[in-house]
């Protein structure tokens, strides 16, 4: 991902460059999925993107809240409608519905992961400072892991309570609830914005520098790997059927058979490089975003069914409402509402900064996204 780096730095919208990719920032049926609030990056522990609620808009800004800088994670919502959201100035803040804050916790350095929250309302995060945080609902401390590399993916929180987080050196981290460590496993080059799927089976699959996306057990054991042929910072995502997609900087959208040895189904060459997460929709078709500024629909057969232009770079990874509207925002700093059919449903201009960073949806049908501009915006009727 150094291309964002560098596109960004020149046209001077980072203050500040630290690392050098860019982060985003994660056979049953769809009842398996939790039914929750989108409280994880892309919204459930299979990176599906699919919000449960309905109703959402974008027409009119409710209101916006500024940070202390660039926020690169996605805000992610709690069962009480409680916002979270990580920026590069070191904070993790609690918001509420009306834009409010209801506390922040200073963590000491740059955060590009997006939070996670668990059952229990412990909220999970990486820093740059090599630690993951376990903070309880009123925002102190609950623990803190010591990693020992940066870490820039998102956690996710398996069924059993245990956090699966990547991190710089390469390795896959299984942390226990209580904050020792569990396991490791370790890839062939540094894991940077790919954050871990879990299947329904615990099965964990996360993607590599290395070119490749693994399956680990939950014992940590690897069952098998997937050779792209180029650096992989998107985050793997799961079907209802157990299909797993991942897209690589060689611009191609793969899926493999998770129940087959990650066996080739098919692949689609969209052409340009893609950090984003593919979303998956009820019916089965695929969303994704790439370089060259358009979101993708692709069939569940691998066949393209719409492209829509937004004349900019995506890297943030699309939300699906339960009725089906795509939301996905550009580096034109535009948020866009896409119907299932490609069209344009709604569209708001939220600055000249890129949004890199992915929709979250609360019970209310507000929209919530963070921008490099340093500030959380909500969007409604």
């Amino acid at each position: 991902m150094d291309f964002i780096f560098t596109e960004i730095y020149s046209s001077r919208f980072i203050k500040k460059i630290a690392i050098a990719a860019f982060i985003i920032s994660l056979g049953v049926g769809t009842s398996t999925i939790k039914v929750q609030a989108d409280d994880m990056f892309m919204h459930d522990l299979r990176h599906t993107g699919r919000s449960v609620y309905h109703d959402a808009h974008i027409n009119k800004l409710k209101w916006k809240i500024i940070t202390g800088s660039e926020i690169w994670s996605s805000p992610v919502v709690g069962s009480d409608n409680t916002i979270y959201v990580t920026s590069t100035d070191g904070n993790i803040s609690a918001l509420n519905s009306d834009g409010t804050e209801k506390w922040h916790y200073r963590a000491g350095d740059e955060i590009y992961s997006t939070p996670a929250v668990g059952t229990d309302g412990t909220i999970y995060v990486g820093c740059k400072n090599k630690k993951l945080f376990a903070l309880k609902p009123d925002g102190k401390l609950k623990w803190v892991h010591f990693v020992g590399s940066d870490v820039y993916s998102s956690p996710a929180i398996s069924s059993d309570g245990t956090i699966y987080i990547g991190a710089w050196d390469g390795k896959l981290y299984a942390i226990n609830s209580n904050g020792t460590l569990k396991w490791t496993y370790s890839t062939a080059a540094n894991i940077l914005s790919s954050s871990p799927a879990i299947g329904d089976d615990g099965m964990v699959y996360i993607g590599s520098e290395d070119g490749r996306i693994y399956a680990i057990s939950s014992e940590g054991r690897i069952k098998w790997s997937f050779m792209t042929m180029a650096k992989i910072d998107s985050s793997p995502s799961i079907s209802d059927g157990g299909i797993v997609y991942i897209g690589s900087h060689n611009g191609k959208l793969y899926a493999l058979d998770s129940k087959d040895k990650g066996k080739l189904i098919w692949e689609y060459n969209i052409g340009s490089s893609i950090d984003a997460t593919p979303a998956i929709s009820t019916d089965g078709t695929i969303y994704i975003g790439a370089k060259d500024g358009k979101l993708y629909a692709i069939n569940s057969n691998g066949t393209l069914k719409w492209t829509y232009n937004t004349g900019d770079t995506i890297t943030s990874s699309a939300t699906v409402s339960a009725d089906g509207i795509i939301f996905v925002g550009s580096w034109n700093g535009i948020l866009y509402a896409i119907n299932p059919d490609g069209t344009l449903k709604e569209e708001h201009n939220v600055s000249r900064f890129p949004i890199l960073s992915s929709p979250s949806i609360d019970s209310h049908g507000t929209v919530y996204i963070g921008s490099t501009d340093w500030k959380v915006y909500a969007f409604g009727e």
